[in-house]
């Protein structure tokens, strides 16, 4: 068998040059930036669709956005909310199970924004109403203010120990902090954006808590909206929880430049969202997240652009290979490949961020047999693709 494979697929040599743009599916597209706000109580049939559209109109016209893609089976995992930030943010509770309280101490296990740090990405959360960078209280409420720290996940992971993060660097307020319409480009890799708990619809009565959440929407990303499609950026809305009425079935929308607009009936869940994100970037996979499936079906097939000639070459060796193979590329541009390898099947087997000329990964747990990789810079340039095949012999 392992003749017939070594006859049958050719081996990637050193990069040949191709002429013109070329175009394929990928499992997952990268980024730029994610802003992730997540709304508050509210299930998908009271937010979503014509008999909801009088009270949260900007909503509903981002959900008919050709550039987004709405998810109409979008469920929460558990009530109340605390959980369920928890959840989205480190794929687990954290044992805060029916709790909006705070945590007897802070967690030092995987989560979302230590992730990004250690891989060298960029995390922050911005918070209205947070008084101070890296605030640790449980409320904020004087002259009107309405902070909860239980819509604030990062708050939880501040500290020196493991998988924690300085809080007056990853965990601001709102107002003076996040970018202006002039300097979104400033953003990191992930935010979360956390409105008070008027704001997220969370204080208040039906139907006008949901008008305000809306206009607060309308007011904070209006103009963030049309950037995003410019600038390869992904805005992720979700909402913690339902009512309790409707099987936690809540609204997720993802809106961005990658993103194939429609309605999508596949059931997702927080863990897959996390997922999703985790595995654009190359990172572990938190708690649950790690047995979760990806969204993988809601993306535009993308135009990669060919960066290869005769200054550019991206092999990998050895090939047929075992326990490891090492990814080479002489990368004049010095920038961040990722490196997706997928089975023939097209499930992703790996994601790998690259930097510098070099990259050795272990494929010991990988079963025998032929996979694809395709390597892309920023920009979605096309780096080098090939099949890689393992024996283990």
């Amino acid at each position: 068998m392992t003749t017939l494979l070594r006859n049958f697929f050719p081996l990637l040599l050193a990069g040949s040059v191709l002429s013109g743009p070329v175009t394929f599916a990928q499992s997952l597209p990268l980024p730029s930036h994610i802003v992730v706000l997540i709304e508050e109580n509210y299930a998908y049939t009271e937010i979503i669709g014509s008999s909801a559209s009088a009270y949260a109109p900007n909503l509903n016209a981002l959900a008919g956005n050709p550039n987004s893609a709405v998810f109409s089976q979008s469920f929460a995992i558990e009530h109340p909310s605390e959980p369920n930030y928890l959840d989205f943010y480190s794929g687990n509770n954290q044992g805060m199970a029916g709790s909006d309280g705070v945590p007897p101490a802070h967690f030092t296990t995987p989560n979302l924004g230590a992730e990004l740090l250690a891989a060298g990405k960029t995390f922050l959360t911005y918070s209205e109403d947070l008084p101070s960078p890296g605030y640790d209280g449980a409320t904020y409420t004087s002259g009107g203010a309405n902070y909860a720290r239980k819509h604030n996940p990062c708050a939880n992971w501040m500290g020196t120990g493991s998988n924690q993060y300085s809080g007056t660097l990853i965990n601001l307020p709102l107002v003076g902090y996040f970018p202006d319409s002039a300097n979104y480009s400033s953003l990191p890799t992930v935010s979360y954006l956390v409105p008070n708990m008027t704001n997220d619809m969370h204080d208040g009565t039906y139907p006008s808590n949901i008008v305000i959440g809306d206009t607060w929407f309308k007011t904070h990303l209006d103009s963030f909206l049309n950037w995003a499609l410019a600038n390869n950026t992904l805005l992720i809305v979700t909402f913690d929880e339902d009512d309790d009425l409707h099987n936690n079935n809540i609204p997720t929308i993802f809106y961005g430049p990658m993103v194939k607009g429609g309605m999508y009936n596949q059931q997702i869940t927080h863990f897959s969202v996390l997922r999703t994100i985790e595995q654009m970037y190359g990172l572990p996979y938190a708690g649950e997240a790690a047995d979760s499936g990806a969204i993988t079906f809601c993306w535009k097939e993308l135009a990669v652009k060919n960066v290869i000639n005769n200054n550019f070459s991206f092999n990998v060796m050895p090939n047929p290979g075992s326990d490891f193979v090492v990814f080479n590329c002489n990368n004049p541009m010095k920038n961040e490949l990722t490196i997706s390898v997928t089975d023939a099947f097209g499930r992703i087997a790996g994601t790998y961020n690259m930097n510098g000329n070099q990259m050795r990964i272990n494929t010991s747990s990988f079963a025998p047999g032929v996979y694809f990789y395709k390597a892309l810079s920023e920009g979605n340039y096309l780096a080098g693709e090939g099949r890689l095949v393992i024996t283990h012999n």
